[in-house]
């Protein structure tokens, strides 16, 4: 009886922490740093001509070789930013891939550039 509870134990477990690395992969990633993120940020999967793309800065976030906006914020697993009226909200994928939850109309992959 206790071999079986052991093993049910067991079981609930492992499958608790399976199901966190498939769907927040973010919680065993490591925390990237501000340097880490400085640098451009290109979209993957889209032609290259029409990728959306942005760099940080430590004076900001930086679009078409111009400064869009001086005031960003970056814990170690969000960047966000507002351009305009636009808010813009980034997740940490890992040290060289960033997913854009922000503007919702589809969700998109970047890469580091450099």
């Amino acid at each position: 009886m206790t071999k079986q509870i052991f093993l049910l134990v067991f079981i609930i477990l492992a499958g608790g922490a399976s199901f966190l690395v498939a769907t927040r992969p973010e919680f065993f990633a490591p925390d990237m740093t501000k340097k880490d993120l400085y640098g451009e940020w290109v979209e993957l999967e889209v032609a290259p001509y029409a990728a959306d793309r942005f760099e940080v800065r430590s004076d900001g976030i930086y679009t078409n070789g111009s400064r869009a906006t001086t005031a960003y914020t970056f814990d170690g697993d969000e960047l966000s930013y507002t351009i305009g009226t636009q808010e813009y909200l980034y997740r940490v994928e890992n040290k060289s891939t960033l997913e854009r939850l922000s503007p919702a109309h589809y969700t998109s992959m970047f890469g580091k550039a450099n």
